[in-house]
């Protein structure tokens, strides 16, 4: 009898899987909204399969989440078992994404074996696909679908004709894309599922729910129904979707933007956890039964999964869920809400597995008209978030032109705030804020030149006044507060007393402050264009 085996189990092309909308407008949140979901199903339904093919138990399931799974399986386990799994598995893949998401299974007498097997299978994604038996499968239909005729949704050439519901405008979309589109529209009418038994011809194939909102989904030769809240094996449906007051269907891009403070952006935030990686391999390394494993995968996943989506749905309704779970998240919603939400999140993670296991998060979040693709705005959080990380001791927040700590984000996003409602109260201009900004931006230029120029703009704009207003006095007050800041004195101090000299706190002062003239011009701009 061998020892317990350990399988890892990994989901690639995920990101350019739920991205692969080339259509711009209002059907990209219903066609995002489907695919995110059903990658949360792929997920669900190769654990339930292993499980059910290999009596599993839920504490052996030791990482979930973020597209894959590390498991324990029984001693004894038969490997020529699993190989077929994976086969099997890669194959209804295949399939239900037209080859854009590939799965990977390896398996070893510990995680790291299991690891280097997995990167191994990895490297061959269409192995299974094509060799059967160690012979070649092309015959047997294993190859790529046939050329029908490029899809107006994912331009992937697998389309048919069919109806939209704008009978005088039809699109040609492919199969695939057509059954997320039903998924989409049904997603808003489902809270809770579960996993049945596998659908008929066990294939994959089905409709994604009928129109009432009550059918199944297969996924991966499992069938997921619309079930009561607390029956055996039901999960909720997590990602928050925004709906219209009057309750019939989900915002699109284009009205949750409309919902944000002056300028109609769309504010797309992407985080994860920092050094991830580095703290599960300190986690497991000392852990024999990896129980603390397993109860740090579950804290991270209840807390982007369940607490996240409570968050939304009592305080956030507006912001929309593409996708959350493991140690990342991808949202979308008005620019302002998004960043008040970030570093409410933050505090709350912070608060939760950030103290409890010493972790920390970064995130970047762009600022996108909402009639972009979606996936040029993910890309441009993505690189946002890229520099978040690279900051030393990550920990922070890229966005406005800036990166910053965490424990700085209320009081950046909170002058910015104050600045827009005194230009709101006629206490300063946008032209001022403008001119203001290009002087915290004027790096290069002599800080004493800075200096003066910007005590002419606050003279001249905000001079005192007998009855002036409270706004104005209040801004004539916080610009005078910032002059100091322009003070970088790195000849009147010793090289090596660092203590003394100021000009690092500063420069980094007036980067904040940029940062709020930006979020207040953005704020108190009107219909979206930069008029003074």
């Amino acid at each position: 009898m061998s020892a317990a085996l350990f399988a890892i189990g990994d989901f690639s092309g995920i990101q350019d899987y739920v991205l692969d909308v080339k259509t711009a407008g209002d059907q990209q949140a219903s066609r995002l909204r489907a695919r995110s979901f059903l990658l949360e199903l792929f997920e669900r339904a190769a654990l339930f399969q292993l499980a059910r093919r290999f009596d599993i138990a839920d504490d052996d399931v030791l990482v979930r989440g973020g597209g894959g799974f590390t498991v324990r399986l029984p001693a004894g386990t038969d490997t020529g078992k699993l190989e077929r799994l994976a086969a099997d598995l890669q194959q209804r893949l295949w399939k239900e994404t037209g080859g854009e998401v590939n799965f990977g299974l390896g398996w070893g007498g510990d995680t790291e074996e299991a690891r280097g097997n997995l990167e191994r299978r990895k490297r061959q994604p269409a192995r299974s696909l094509l060799q059967r038996d160690k012979r070649w499968a092309i015959a047997d239909g294993a190859g790529p679908l046939p050329d029908q005729g490029g899809c107006d949704v994912c331009g992937h050439s697998r389309g048919q004709q069919v109806r939209t519901e704008a009978e005088e405008n039809p699109e040609r979309i492919c199969d695939i894309c057509d059954r997320a589109r039903r998924i989409g529209r049904n997603l808003t009418r489902w809270d809770w599922m579960r996993p049945a038994a596998s659908p008929a011809g066990g294939d994959g194939d089905g409709d994604g729910g009928d129109g009432d909102g009550g059918g199944a989904v297969p996924a991966l030769g499992v069938s997921f129904a619309a079930a009561p809240a607390g029956s055996e094996a039901a999960f909720r449906v997590s990602r928050w979707i925004p709906r219209r007051d009057d309750g019939r269907g989900a915002l699109l891009f284009r009205e949750i933007a409309e919902c944000g403070r002056g300028d109609q952006r769309l504010g797309v935030l992407k985080a994860v956890v920092d050094d991830m990686g580095v703290r599960v391999g300190e986690i497991a390394g000392g852990d024999q039964t990896y129980g603390q494993l397993r109860q740090f995968s579950r804290a991270l996943h209840t807390f982007f999964v369940d607490g996240l989506q409570d968050m939304l749905r009592q305080s956030y309704p507006l912001i929309y869920t593409i996708y959350a779970g493991g140690d990342d998240l991808l949202l979308v919603g008005p620019w302002d809400v998004v960043l008040d939400f970030v570093g409410d999140l933050q505090r709350e993670f912070q608060a939760g597995p950030g103290q409890e296991y010493g972790i920390t998060f970064s995130a970047g979040v762009h600022l996108a008209p909402y009639r972009a693709p979606i996936r040029h705005a993910v890309d441009q959080a993505e690189e946002l978030l890229e520099r978040a990380k690279g900051r030393e001791g990550k920990n922070g927040c890229a966005a406005l032109g800036a990166l910053w700590r965490w424990d700085r984000h209320s009081a950046i996003i909170g002058d910015g705030k104050r600045l827009a409602e005194w230009v709101k109260q006629d206490g300063a201009g946008r032209g001022l804020l403008r001119r203001l900004l290009q002087l915290t931006e004027a790096s290069g230029a002599d800080p004493e030149l800075r200096a003066a120029r910007w005590s002419y703009q606050v003279a001249r704009n905000l001079p005192p006044r007998r009855g002036e207003t409270q706004a104005a006095a209040a801004a004539r007050e916080w610009a005078n507060g910032v002059l100091g800041f322009f003070d970088e004195p790195q000849g009147r101090y010793p090289a090596a007393d660092k203590a003394a000299r100021p000009a690092q706190g500063n420069r980094l002062k007036l980067v904040e402050t940029a940062v709020s003239l930006r979020y207040a011009r953005l704020a108190t701009r009107c219909g979206g264009g930069d008029t003074e």
